[in-house]
């Protein structure tokens, strides 16, 4: 009987170890941080298997482009005699994609991507799909063009979910953020990334690795969001965290330490922009692209203009336009003017300034960039006014507020077909396809191996533990309070605030007592729910925001007196007539995000989102 137990638990043993490897196989397989770091590493790369060569590519990618393509070129030319693999010969192709969008090279990176999904398609490989479509999507970004560009990254989004393939839900939440700050969609923007940050390190270890984006673009992305809506502080603490990421290396070193100089000049904090303008240049002196070196200088102008260095920006900036009106960069080139016109005034240049921003001001109108002929009519009507010319003043006043309106036109437009993109994608969703053969293949035996061992502890689990009634009438009641207290407050048309309060520092057995003291600070008509594991909502009838911020100082002070370790992290969100509950969580989500200024990255990954470099 004895003998019979212990090969019983070896064999389980022995399967739980299966398990383990199966899981853990492709964590184990990611590239060190030592190799990522290397300076010769394109040759230790290449000592590698042709799999955990791509592992690498796609770990620097974004940060060592150039050793990327080296290592890309080297693989396509040694696949001409030898046999890849089906996957291996897919993600060699879409690895490639994603090195052509860090060159500029998007239309090349269309039809590679294009070609891309079809081979997906012909081999069955139906899970690589969304990763070709949005590499496209990408590049339409990039050239500007918004209705292909988000009916793909729609598409996208629902093939990686169809699929499950989760580092293609990180890569497309994240290009969908980028694209809902560009529309002033600020809350859906940081709800996604908040989505993308909270499954990344599940996409980092899916089984079958193709490629996911570093995690500090995640990060850098809330950033930016914050940036955009004035909220400085915020904006420098999630910089800060981009500097710390691991995955902000090569490349990256020189966004972060650019992006931590603009925060600095909002800020006017001349000591700290110069500490970060010697990284970014140190950086960007590294780059062995032309092109690449040529934005890189056009940033850094404007930096050295703040500081006082109007001469090394001028001649950066007129470096810049030179090489990029080679690669046939317009919009760059205009820009790149802008400054140039500012160094110029700076310099007592004035007709050389005025000259140089009329010449941006037609080209502007020429490409409909309306934002940015907003702006040169801005600084020209500035000059104007302050040299008490204020005749030409209200002149390109007047033109400015034209291409306000018209900036405004194009990004209602823009919206419009957003609703369009998200629409159709609902309407035209097919039922989903059966798996592809050889997707079942691969996967099987992991399926049947996780099966029995779910079977096997169920059944331990059953014979143990004796049967609960369901908790699902009990959700669906709490719903519907919920529900029906947010009805009653836009049928009677008072107000209506709610609190979400942060538990996740709490003990779960002390939860019940934390509960009890937060019920002594409320009104009976308040409620309180437990919405997660690590939630708690509070809704407070007839209460405006005024009067809920009262009431949140007594959750806080509940929480300090309890325990002086327990950081309180309390979002408030007051309703409006057309909020739904999930409407009203992510305005308190986004509430809690720009309070959180000293929790760790760990906490910061569990609630919220982050600005591309």
């Amino acid at each position: 009987m004895k003998a019979a137990n212990k090969n019983k638990y070896n064999l389980l043993s022995f399967m739980f170890g299966l398990l383990l490897l199966f899981v853990a196989a492709p964590a184990l397989s990611l590239p060190s941080q030592e190799l990522l770091l290397s300076d010769n590493i394109v040759t230790k790369t290449q000592l590698l298997s042709v799999s955990e060569q791509l592992d690498v590519i796609n770990s620097i990618n974004s940060q060592k482009s150039e050793d990327a393509r080296t290592l890309l070129e080297a693989l396509e030319r040694q696949q001409s005699t030898q046999a890849f693999s089906n996957v291996e010969t897919l993600r060699l192709s879409l690895l490639r994609c994603f090195n052509l969008l860090e060159f500029g090279e998007f239309n090349q990176a269309i039809m590679l991507a294009k070609q891309g999904e079809l081979n997906a398609r012909q081999l069955k490989y139906d899970s690589a799909r969304p990763y070709f479509i949005l590499c496209e999507a990408s590049a339409h970004q990039s050239l500007g063009n918004t209705i292909q560009e988000q009916r793909q990254s729609e598409e996208a989004l629902r093939l990686a979910r169809r699929y499950s393939e989760k580092q293609a839900m990180v890569n497309a939440l994240y290009l969908r953020s980028r694209q809902n700050t560009s529309l002033e969609n600020y809350n859906q923007s940081i709800e996604d990334l908040r989505l993308a940050l909270d499954i990344f390190d599940e996409a980092q270890v899916q089984f079958q690795q193709w490629y996911l984006l570093p995690k500090s673009y995640l990060k850098a992305e809330i950033s930016n969001v914050f940036f955009s809506t004035g909220n400085i502080s915020d904006a420098l603490h999630f910089a800060e965290q981009v500097e710390k990421d691991s995955s902000s290396f090569g490349k990256l070193n020189f966004a972060y330490a650019i992006n931590l100089a603009r925060i600095h000049i909002t800020l006017n904090n001349k000591e700290k922009v110069l500490d970060y303008l010697r990284v970014a240049v140190t950086e960007n002196h590294k780059n062995t692209a032309e092109k690449e070196l040529a934005i890189g200088n056009a940033i850094l102008a404007g930096i050295h203009l703040y500081v006082g260095n109007a001469d090394i920006a001028e001649e950066l900036a007129k470096s810049s336009i030179t090489v990029l009106t080679a690669y046939k960069e317009p919009i760059y080139v205009m820009r790149i003017k802008r400054t140039l016109a500012k160094i110029y005034f700076a310099q007592n240049k004035d007709n050389q300034a005025l000259a140089l921003l009329n010449d941006i001001i037609q080209q502007a109108s020429e490409l409909q960039q309306f934002s940015d002929l907003e702006e040169f009519n801005h600084i020209i009507s500035e000059y104007y006014a302050t040299n008490n010319q204020f005749e030409l003043a209200y002149q390109f006043q007047v033109q400015r507020f034209e291409a306000a309106k018209q900036a405004a036109a194009k990004l209602n437009n823009a919206h419009f077909v957003q609703y369009q993109a998200r629409l159709a994608e609902q309407s035209n969703a097919a039922p989903i396809e059966q798996e592809s053969t050889s997707n079942i293949n691969q996967n099987i035996a992991i399926t049947a191996l996780i099966i029995l061992l779910l079977s096997i502890g169920l059944v331990l689990f059953l014979a143990k533990k004796p049967q609960t009634a369901s908790t699902d009438t009990t959700e669906e009641t709490q719903q519907q309070r919920i529900d029906n207290l947010l009805l009653s407050a836009k049928q009677g048309h008072y107000q209506l605030s709610m609190l979400l309060v942060n538990i996740s520092q709490i003990r779960q057995v002390d939860i019940p007592y934390i509960e009890k003291q937060f019920q002594l600070a409320l009104r009976e008509q308040d409620q309180l729910f437990r919405h997660s594991l690590d939630e708690l909502v509070i809704l407070l009838p007839h209460t405006s925001a005024t009067g809920a911020t009262r009431v949140m100082h007594q959750i806080e002070q509940i929480l300090s007196n309890w325990k002086d370790d327990v950081k309180a992290s309390i979002g408030l969100a007051s309703l409006q007539q057309l909020d739904t509950f999930e409407v009203l969580m992510k305005r308190a989500i986004l509430n809690q995000l720009s309070k959180m200024k000293t929790q760790d990255s760990k906490v910061l990954s569990h609630e919220q989102s982050a600005f591309n470099p």
